[in-house]
């Protein structure tokens, strides 16, 4: 019963009036935070994809000649 005569409050209608600001604010962020975690696993799968793609799209040399030709023109050859 005094929870309804201190809603009734002027006091009481502040507080209300900020703990639902606070509540719509909280809300709004952890919105934002739910849509970035799906836009990273996102992002995540297409770099994974694109990694896949470019190892598949290797050619599967036996010839260690051809092989560090390969690898020199890509950049991966080490110094």
């Amino acid at each position: 019963m005094w929870l309804l005569g201190f809603v009734g409050s002027k006091l009481g209608r502040l507080v209300a009036l900020a703990l639902a600001a606070g509540a719509s604010i909280l809300l709004v962020f952890k919105a934002g935070q739910r849509d970035q975690k799906k836009q990273q696993q996102v992002d995540g799968l297409k770099e994974y994809k694109k990694n896949m793609e470019a190892i598949d799209e290797v050619d599967v040399n036996t010839d260690l000649d051809s092989a560090t030709k390969r690898l020199s023109k890509n950049g991966g050859l080490r110094d």
